[in-house]
């Protein structure tokens, strides 16, 4: 079904960028060098975050296509698993999750998606990430990247590959501010060198998010599809 795929797509984007946002980085006992203390101030930055709202603009490149996609929208996270993932550009998509299900709703197509998380065929470590249980040097080889061309005084970036093969994932660029050691911007690669950057602006942490926000009623006259069990 080509808009389940759409959405599994997509989930993987929203799952990582998401949880890279809210994962407790963990810095390891007697660390030391230039990557354990960046991780080691990402760690006291991000392990206090229990919710998030930000507004985001994202770049999808498809070099075998060679196509460029641009989309804009809102999104809000809550532990655990709870995600609001809004594109409002360039045209209007939804896909909501409460922890149990996913919905993904398209008012233009006038049909809503529903599949249960546990049904989603997309990486488990994102899924992990949002619920904050996961070590990100257990996953990822995590090294400091170095780039004249990207790299800002205001920043590091760190690279994260994946110690075991990931569907769609075969590389990571995390960019976080040196000054709060925030995550502002994530780039992910896959295996054909297709790229999604996803800059995030306008983040607020800890507003107390109510869990309604992360619920969905198809409004009236919406066509609801839901997957079959495997």
């Amino acid at each position: 079904m080509t808009g389940m795929n759409k959405a599994r797509r997509e989930l993987v984007v929203v799952s990582l960028a998401l949880g890279i946002v809210l994962l407790p980085y963990r810095s390891g006992a007697g660390a030391v060098g230039p990557i354990d203390a960046v991780v080691a101030r990402v760690d006291a930055a991000c392990a206090k975050v229990h919710d998030l709202s930000a507004t985001f603009d994202q770049i999808t490149t498809n070099r075998t296509l060679g196509e460029v996609r641009e989309a804009h929208g809102v999104f809000m996270a809550k532990r655990p698993n709870k995600v609001r993932w809004e594109y409002q550009q360039p045209e209007a998509q939804l896909f909501v999750s409460d922890g149990h299900s996913l919905w993904v709703y398209s008012p233009e197509e006038k049909q809503v998606l529903v599949q249960a998380i546990a049904q989603v065929h997309v990486s488990r470590l994102p899924l992990a990430f949002l619920a904050g249980s996961c070590d990100l040097r257990q996953a990822f080889d995590v090294t400091l990247f170095e780039n004249a061309a990207t790299r800002r005084d205001a920043a590091d970036i760190l690279d994260l590959r994946p110690k075991t093969p990931e569907a769609g994932i075969a590389r990571m660029l995390l960019e976080v501010n040196s000054k709060d050691y925030t995550v502002e911007k994530v780039t992910v690669i896959d295996a054909y060198q297709n790229t999604t950057v996803i800059t995030l602006s306008h983040v607020q942490l800890n507003v107390g998010l109510p869990d309604r926000l992360f619920q969905f009623t198809p409004p009236p006259g919406v066509r609801v599809v839901t997957s079959p069990s495997p």
